[in-house]
């Protein structure tokens, strides 16, 4: 079994950085060479395109080496971790680590409700309903994006913008554009690069995470759907002059073939104070007090084959959520022990998760080298 750690040195938050700089702002911190000196060329327009879930193995495994995103890959990149949606296109937001803004993971228990909640949909966790209190993630841990932040440093002739699914939940902070296609991205892509003005566009698109979650990874329909996106792509890079496209993920995937629910370790269960949050792939475990050996010693016997059991020291000690200051809301959040995963296994709780247990379909959120590697490509004629 292969996995690695993630770089906070080369990932989403350095590539952000190096935006913020760009326009103004402090970079807080270390940045891309390579996007600096691209962005030191003075382009009319930056679009920065998260392709969810567009991992490196689809990348140079799935598509042709003459297409278009392989000729402009300049470099690999680390996912943040948990290599998952909610703590990656946050940290694309903020230019954050998971660790400093907080929302680290899908699931999450907040002490003040006594409650585990879905971040983006304020569900509670276990029976689906709406909690009470209104986006109770954005209550305790708000953030302020950095195109708000690009647009109050440069306020003269310069707009920003969010484009994201019309089903996108998460519609805080810039001026957001919502769209139901790829076509209709582009169009407004497209039609604002060419406005006068310079212009940041942060472009989120839900391919080829949502497809892969429902058909697998390693599959001949996933290879087609990943040769169209090239070409919609290309036809998008092409059509704005003057426009520099930073084009990377916030995570890979790979299959899953095997589930095992914390049910079936009664033992391992009995020495948690509430079911696993997080995520399937990044179990949150709260033990027990005085039971931490016990647990530890058992979820190695049960797990340590597919998984990696790392304490809460051993988390800060390895830079698993990333580096900088600790949102304050963390200490409540992080739980005792995270349950890693490190090969093609979840670790479920039917009444918490609601998911498949023996059907292979893509996944995210572990350790895997498919997980957590992602292209940097980038794209940009001066000459037009």
């Amino acid at each position: 079994m292969r996995y690695i750690l993630p770089d906070y040195t080369n990932c989403c938050v350095n590539l952000m950085n190096s935006v913020a700089r760009h326009f103004g702002l402090t970079a807080t911190h270390p940045t891309l060479d390579i996007v600096d000196k691209e962005l030191q060329k003075d382009y009319k327009n930056v679009v920065v395109l998260l392709l969810d879930g567009f991992g490196q193995n689809l990348l140079m495994g799935r598509l042709p080496f003459d297409c278009f995103l392989r000729q402009n890959f300049v470099q690999e990149l680390s996912a943040v971790y948990p290599s998952s949606t909610v703590p990656a296109t946050t940290s694309f937001k903020t230019g954050l680590t998971p660790m400093e803004h907080g929302w680290w993971s899908h699931f999450l228990f907040f002490k003040m409700l006594g409650q585990t909640i879905n971040l983006y949909t304020n569900n509670d966790s276990i029976n689906r309903k709406r909690v009470p209190l209104d986006d109770v993630a954005h209550r305790v841990m708000p953030y302020t994006n950095i195109l708000d932040l690009a647009t109050e440093s440069n306020p003269n002739n310069f707009k920003a913008y969010t484009l994201c699914p019309a089903e996108a939940r998460d519609n805080f902070g810039v001026f957001q554009v919502t769209y139901n296609t790829f076509d209709e991205m582009s169009e407004y892509i497209t039609t604002l690069t060419s406005l006068g003005g310079k212009r940041l566009i942060y472009a989120y698109h839900n391919f080829p995470d949502d497809a892969m979650h429902k058909t697998g990874v390693r599959i001949n329909e996933t290879d087609k759907l990943l040769i169209d996106l090239n070409y919609q792509v290309e036809n998008l890079c092409k059509s704005c002059p003057d426009t520099l496209f930073l084009i990377t993920a916030d995570h890979g995937q790979t299959d899953l073939h095997e589930s095992r629910d914390i049910a079936g370790f009664p033992d391992l269960l009995d020495c948690l104070t509430m079911l696993p949050n997080g995520c399937t792939r990044c179990a949150n475990c709260f033990v027990k007090r005085g039971r931490e050996r016990e647990f530890e010693k058992l979820a190695n016997k049960y797990l340590s084959d597919k998984f990696l059991i790392l304490s809460r020291k051993e988390v800060f000690a390895k830079n698993l959520l990333g580096t900088g200051k600790p949102h304050p809301e963390l200490d409540n959040t992080l739980g005792d022990y995270l349950i890693c995963a490190i090969a093609d296994c979840n670790i479920v709780s039917s009444s918490l998760y609601g998911l498949p247990t023996a059907q292979p379909y893509g996944i995210h959120g572990g350790l895997t080298l498919d997980e957590m590697r992602v292209p940097l490509i980038i794209y940009g004629d001066k000459s037009n």
